[in-house]
């Protein structure tokens, strides 16, 4: 039989392509695999402890209040940066002697946090457990929005307020639904006491402990807390876990009629929508203002805490302002 016979460099010219031929489909294929594997998993840079809290009491279902994660967000560092180089700023031109802040993104789970351990009296910031504390209320009788309450006389023991706006008439009734919007929109303190006067405690004393913090002391300067702790009133109406939906959202309208323009709201789009509140005490030289709120900054909503001490409430307020404007910058133009 007639045999082909090869010269023996066409056999190695063949397997010399032949090597080269796998080679390149081994590179594309191994790139293929990298390319899938870094855009499906990316390995956490930090074992960051998940704590969630749930509201306990119930046989059959335990709501979930709210997820945090114990590490500070990296891709807010930035953030984190810029809101110290304002608080140095003010603390060196004597606008604050000291603020802390507390951000949360409500669209990603990330926070950052400046002084957030720091303890502070939160004043009429603490009209929004109240807030809360009657929420809770009409929920087992819905009639109470509706009750009207006789306002005798101005309580002339309370504090004097710097920032005042609408007030309740001694010699009226007002209903409960008109007294909590003049406590929330208009901060009126004596609307407040009104409604503490006729709130049950015991709900309000379970809307602290049900959320992991203190019941109020009845001594005025022992009722403290942190910017972290203050936010989560907010993160829990936002949520709608602890309310229930109607309620919540009522309760958060009602905060979005806040009409101190002077802190968060300032500096930023006056078309964003901010549900908020504000809160001053002190005397003398010596004054804390503070605001929280969440910004419903379009696809990026986000909570905001900032709780001051100083001695102008005026200056205090500015530098609020400023914060609120570097992180509204923050959360909405750079991507997170």
């Amino acid at each position: 039989m007639f045999k082909l016979r090869l010269p023996s460099y066409y056999l190695v010219i063949s397997a010399l392509i032949t090597g080269v031929v796998v080679y390149f489909i081994t590179q594309k294929v191994n790139q293929y695999l990298t390319l899938k594997t870094a855009t499906s998993y990316t390995p956490a840079t930090q074992d960051c402890k998940v704590d969630r809290k749930r509201l306990e009491g119930y046989s059959f279902v335990s709501p979930l209040l709210y997820v945090d994660r114990e590490c500070e967000s990296q891709e807010l560092i930035p953030l984190k940066e810029n809101v110290v180089n304002v608080i140095n700023l003010a603390k060196n031109e004597g606008l604050v002697s000291s603020a802390s802040v507390y951000v949360r993104s409500l669209s990603k789970p990330l926070w950052t946090s400046v002084g957030a351990e720091d303890k502070y009296h939160p004043a009429s910031l603490a009209k929004v457990p109240v807030l809360i504390t009657y929420m809770r209320m009409v929920e087992g009788n819905n009639q109470i929005l509706n009750q009207k309450i006789a306002f005798a006389k101005q309580d002339t023991t309370l504090p004097h307020e710097h920032y005042t706006s609408k007030n309740i008439k001694p010699g009226n009734s007002y209903t409960v639904k008109d007294l909590l919007h003049y406590m929330i929109a208009y901060s009126d303190n004596n609307a407040t006491l009104l409604l503490m006067q006729h709130m049950n405690v015991a709900v309000y004393n379970k809307v602290f402990t049900d959320l992991g913090l203190p019941i109020p002391s009845n001594d005025y300067n022992q009722f403290l807390l942190s910017v972290k702790e203050y936010s989560l009133f907010l993160r829990i109406l936002y949520n709608a876990t602890y309310l229930s939906v109607p309620a919540s959202e009522y309760a958060l309208e009602m905060l979005a009629d806040c009409d101190f323009k002077d802190g968060l709201v300032k500096l930023i789009p006056a078309t964003v929508k901010v549900a908020h509140k504000f809160g001053e005490s002190g005397y003398g030289n010596t004054y804390e203002l503070h605001e929280s709120g969440i910004v419903y900054a379009g696809a990026t909503p986000y909570l905001i805490t900032v709780m001051t001490t100083g001695s102008d409430l005026a200056k205090q307020a500015t530098v609020i302002s400023n914060i609120s404007v570097q992180v509204y910058n923050a959360m909405t133009t750079q991507p997170l």
